[in-house]
């Protein structure tokens, strides 16, 4: 009997912990996107409750999230504003609880965007430093090992990932699809 095997081996050409972690990003990813499933269009801009959580918008936040901070604050280098206003960055506002309509567009352009900033983290990974380094955010005293910040984009992915899969099921649960 064949049995499945899982493993999150490290990606090659990487500094080990990126390699690992990198690992660890891409198989998170994959592994909510498929209990995500297909996500039809209306559900994508559904909020439960007005200016909350929707799924475009959890997912453009994603997205924005792990471009701030492993090309931003790791690399210094900053998001174009054409970038900026493709992932909502500035209408979000995450910690006032107030959460953009994301542009209604199909679930396979919201995965394909998520991908094309994921080939960026995973080229930029072969950029950066020793883990141990510290960095800095713009005018901020804190400091931040690469590690960290890396650790940080895994956990940050895993949660909102999860926010996506639960808010897909509250949608149909709702009376969405059917």
């Amino acid at each position: 009997m064949a049995s499945k095997l899982y493993d999150v081996a490290p990606l090659a050409g990487l500094d080990p912990a990126y390699g690992l972690m990198g690992a660890m990003l891409e198989d998170g990813t994959r592994e909510w996107l498929e209990e995500a499933g297909r996500i039809p269009a209306e559900a994508i801009g559904w909020q439960p409750t007005p200016g909350g959580h929707s799924i475009g918008a959890v997912m453009l936040h994603i997205i924005d999230v792990e471009a701030y901070w492993i090309e931003q604050v790791s690399l210094g280098r900053e998001l174009s504003p054409e970038e900026l206003r493709e992932l909502m960055s500035e209408e979000t506002k995450q910690y006032q609880g107030q959460w953009p309509a994301p542009p209604p567009k199909p679930w396979s352009w919201y995965v394909q965007l998520q991908q094309r900033y994921r080939r960026r983290t995973m080229e930029s990974l072969k950029s950066l430093g020793d883990p141990a380094s510290v960095v800095h955010g713009k005018s901020s005293p804190t400091g931040f090992t690469l590690r960290w910040i890396l650790s940080h984009v895994v956990q940050h992915e895993a949660y909102h990932g999860g926010q996506i899969v639960l808010l897909k099921a509250l949608w149909e649960q709702r009376g969405g699809g059917g």
